[in-house]
């Protein structure tokens, strides 16, 4: 019972001046670093991808490349999943990632009006805010990728 109470005050000591834990999901970021808290919920994402990942048994390393492609709005970071590159791309809002997907043909060969050049079979994979490429035939790979997001929207 004293445990309890121990957390209880420790969780009320870290709300901020004003707010109550019926509110807390409530508070607003700053409005003078508002892109703090947005980068905060996208490596929240991001992280939980990974982990996902490799709670499936991929060996999952996020890079510090990034990868712009003219046919999406956001640029995509790049994970290694098995020692092969994924392009994420990360958008705010769940709308815009399902905009920018139904622009995808079924084969993954036209994007809107682009026609890219694939190296390999292109593999679309997404979940919310999140779409997946993948260039490549690794069966593992696209095992994993479809037990962690669902089946591809578009590719080979």
């Amino acid at each position: 019972m004293l445990l309890k109470w121990i957390v209880l005050l420790l969780f009320s000591a870290s709300l901020t001046p004003g707010q109550s834990a019926s509110n807390r999901h409530l508070a607003q970021p700053s409005a003078r670093r508002p892109h703090l808290a947005s980068k905060a919920r996208s490596a929240k994402e991001l992280s939980n991808l990974i982990k996902y990942l490799r709670a499936k048994g991929a060996t999952v390393v996020l890079t510090k490349e990034t990868v712009s492609q003219p046919f999406f709005s956001v640029v995509a970071r790049i994970i290694n999943v098995n020692g092969q590159g994924v392009q994420v791309f990360e958008y705010a809002r769940i709308l815009k990632a399902d905009s920018e997907a139904k622009r995808v043909s079924p084969n993954g060969m036209t994007i809107g009006m682009s026609k890219p050049s694939w190296l390999s079979t292109p593999h679309f994979f997404k979940s919310g805010k999140l779409i997946l490429l993948y260039l490549g035939d690794d069966q593992i790979i696209l095992r994993i990728l479809q037990s962690t997001l669902g089946n591809q929207f578009a590719g080979g």
